[in-house]
């Protein structure tokens, strides 16, 4: 049966899809062995999420082919003619001698216990391989993820040559040929506040797609970008692409194409590695998240942070409503010396200053403490009993004594790549629980890498989580590597949450580095990093709280001195400490309900320190929202503010947290026109609760 999709799809042919799509539904859901037998090389299978649905099956030549991907809200199928996914052409002997693959369909498999995964198996006879290709379309909002995965069948090892997770030409919606964008992401996690020039540079990048547009990306455990591309059709449509592994490329070519613009979209495993494979071993492609969108980026990164909260993060972050917690990391307070983050002592912790400071913490209502580099001895997790005379065992218990959870970080250098090094950083990352009583482990890079740029060091890592928390069911990760360079969602699939960026200046880059990370991010797992003795205002109410907020955009973390100071910081007045503490449960029981569940807009311009800024949350379930307003110089005291997301049809009541203007109440359609908002002052902050009537 030869079929051939065209893209503006009529009645007719949707009857048809659909009839087609439930036999050969029924003929593999009500018989998987006969399907393996009898699945005729023709065969259609149709998955859909809400957003996305794909039609894929076994063209007559027995290829594997994708013949629709389309958003069901649309009438526009982004595939102009059928595409055959390519697959492995060639592998490598033992002797270097290079070997041509030929796979043959050997069965299929529609999985329907959760969503639809379709499971397609081929086999090539010399040298023996087998392939296996997982579509999953999971129930609710969302991609369509594909994993593949090459078993080296034969009894001699075999050099495999590079296969893409994903290799598509796409169509570009007909129109304005200037009207479709790529946006990609840089993960920002080098930015450091001395240096200037990082401040002028856009985290989000928007590249117009022309017939002669080329441009590949490189998302590694390094700095560089995170591995998700947006290809937006004038703010109306789109489609996106994303891998969950670190160490892989992203690359996009314009062409031109008969009904116009055509993009061929390429992406998978750096092709600079070899990758052998001993007899037996089986082979993973970085899965890929295949996504369609109705609206803009905006819509589409709140059908994919739906699609991540579900399935694609631990499971503590779904189940229990306490995250994402207010965590304060003692490093500024607990070093020996304060005067600057350059001078060794300063990395020193000493346990003398860190008692204090979890007293103080805790009466303010934080809920964790973190215990940050330096509070070992030599080479292993051993307590610097001289720093720490009573040990990190009593440590920990007296952190908890106060309800505070207790975070220890740890860094090493052992390689990840081979069993025995992913061994020795395991059983050191363990001592963190089961001797000293820590509740997640803090990584970072200050003596090695935590994931080498490399395929068998990023799989090797994924994995040795993965056995943590099998063997340590409370076992947490907190992702941090000099920043956030591990940006990639196989990383954020096991972290409790990441440190975003590495800046030690003030409020406006944590803004800045959140509000380009977040189109791409759930804000669940987005930690603020906001510190060093970089206060706005020492000594006023609103400075502080202008701080909090802007570190309080998803998961809270700051590193101020205590507020007695132990370690040169200014003291907090006893106005300032009510303003935390009231700030702090403003978090636990408005923002952070929105912070999980809420779909995100980005109605203001990326902050620039000198015109207002902020975004919004908008849970369309509850009903409520909130606008984050930050007015961070003296201007213009009075802004009128598009919201987002509402029901025109309701009245929503608007109360602004700091009374800095009255309470209306309005309807959704006035409110997506513009809501006037006064701020005199600055810096100023202000937080607009949303409240469906």
């Amino acid at each position: 049966m030869k079929i051939y999709l065209r893209r503006s799809r009529g009645a007719l042919y949707s009857l048809m899809l659909g009839i087609l799509s439930w036999s050969c539904t029924a003929l593999i859901v009500f018989s998987a062995e006969l399907s393996a037998k009898l699945a005729p090389p023709d065969s259609l299978w149709s998955l859909a999420t809400d957003d996305t649905q794909l039609s894929i099956g076994i063209n007559s030549s027995g290829q594997l082919a994708l013949y629709e991907l389309s958003n069901p809200a649309t009438s526009w199928n982004w595939l102009s003619a059928p595409a055959v996914v390519p697959l492995m052409s060639e592998v490598f002997t033992a002797d270097k001698k290079k070997v041509k693959a030929h796979w043959l369909f050997k069965d299929a498999h529609l999985d329907q216990r959760d969503g639809q995964k379709l499971i397609v198996r081929f086999t090539c006879a010399s040298p023996a391989l087998e392939l296996r290709s997982e579509w999953w379309a999971r129930p609710g909002r969302g991609p369509i993820r594909h994993a593949m995965f090459i078993r080296n069948a034969s009894t001699q090892p075999l050099g495999l040559s590079p296969q893409a997770s994903i290799d598509l030409t796409l169509a570009a919606p007909g129109g304005n040929p200037n009207a479709l964008q790529a946006w990609y992401v840089n993960d920002e996690g080098a930015l450091w506040g001395a240096d200037p020039s990082m401040a002028k540079i856009s985290g989000v990048c928007k590249d117009v797609v022309t017939p002669t547009y080329t441009k590949e990306i490189a998302a590694t455990p390094g700095y560089d970008w995170v591995p998700m591309i947006f290809l937006d059709a004038g703010g109306v449509q789109g489609i996106y692409v994303g891998l969950e592994w670190s160490h892989c490329f992203m690359k996009m070519s314009g062409q031109e194409a008969p009904a116009g613009l055509a993009v061929h979209l390429k992406a998978g495993h750096s092709t600079n590695v070899a990758i052998e494979a001993p007899a037996g071993y089986e082979f993973e492609v970085p899965p890929a998240l295949i996504g369609t969108y109705r609206g803009d980026v905006d819509d589409a990164g709140n059908g994919l942070r739906k699609y991540l909260f579900a399935y694609s993060m631990p499971e503590e972050l779904r189940t229990e409503a306490t995250y994402p917690k207010l965590e304060w990391n003692a490093f500024t307070a607990t070093g020996k010396t304060h005067g600057s983050q350059t001078e060794p002592t300063s990395w020193d912790p000493v346990s003398v200053k860190y008692y204090p400071l979890i007293k103080e913490a805790a009466a303010l209502g934080f809920e964790e403490m973190t215990v940050d580099v330096g509070w070992w001895h030599d080479g292993e997790p051993d307590t610097d009993l001289i720093d720490w005379p009573e040990g990190m065992k009593a440590a920990g218990e007296a952190t908890h004594r106060l309800g505070l959870r207790y975070v220890l970080y740890w860094t090493d250098s052992a390689d990840t790549r081979t069993p025995h090094g992913r061994e020795i950083r395991a059983q050191r990352i363990k001592r963190l629980f089961t001797e000293y009583g820590a509740d997640m482990w803090r990584s970072d890079s200050t003596r090695g890498a935590v994931i080498r740029d490399d395929y068998w060091a990023v799989k090797g890592f994924y994995e040795m989580l993965d056995t943590l928390k099998k063997e340590l069911p409370r076992f947490q990760w907190e992702n941090c590597s000099g920043g956030g360079p591990i940006k990639d969602y196989g990383a954020m699939k096991r972290a409790i949450k990441i440190q975003i960026h590495d800046s030690i200046s003030p409020a406006i880059t944590n803004r800045r580095v959140f509000y380009d990370s977040s189109h791409v991010l759930h804000p669940i797992q987005m930690q603020a990093m906001l510190g060093w003795h970089a206060r706005t205002m020492p000594g006023y109410p609103q400075g502080l709280v202008y701080d909090f907020r802007s570190a309080a955009l998803g998961a809270f973390m700051w590193w101020f001195d205590s507020p007695s100071p132990t370690n040169g910081g200014e003291p907090w007045t006893e106005a300032e400490r009510q303003a935390i503490a009231r700030s702090i449960n403003t978090y636990k029981t408005k923002l952070r309900p929105l912070i999980r569940t809420a779909d995100l807009y980005h109605i203001f311009p990326r902050p620039d320190d000198k015109n207002w800024d902020g975004l919004q949350y908008y849970d369309p379930t509850t009903g409520q929202g909130v606008i984050f307003i930050f007015k961070p110089a003296e201007g213009a005291n009075a802004m009128t503010i598009r919201l987002r997301g509402l029901d025109p049809q309701k009245v929503y009541r608007i109360t602004f947290d700091d009374a800095t203007n009255p309470t209306i109440e309005k309807t959704g359609a006035e409110l997506i026109q513009g809501l006037a908002v006064t701020l005199k002052g600055a810096p100023i902050s202000e937080l607009v609760f949303i409240d469906m009537k």
